[in-house]
């Protein structure tokens, strides 16, 4: 019983959503409203150039790799001589 029940719960709202759809056309404006959007810029600056961004990019990338080949070759045992 449950089941029909939400069966028809749902069929009413779709028919409710379908007829508010068909009726929100019928309801216009009297007078469209006109909006003119004029930009003058066509630059842009440095830091938000794409050739800047990826060459930064690029840079931090190179500095994280060698900072990770420096820190590679230490050790605490490495750097100590045994003499016997």
């Amino acid at each position: 019983m449950r089941f029909i029940k939400t069966i028809l719960a749902s069929a009413g709202m779709s028919v409710a959503t379908a007829v508010s759809a068909m009726a929100a056309p019928l309801q216009q404006d009297p007078a469209p409203i006109k909006v003119d959007v004029h930009t003058n810029a066509t630059h842009t600056v440095w830091y938000t150039d794409p050739v800047w961004l990826a060459i930064g990019g690029v840079v931090a990338l190179l500095i994280i790799v060698l900072a990770i080949f420096a820190a590679r070759g230490r050790s605490e045992g490495s750097n100590t001589t045994v003499v016997r």
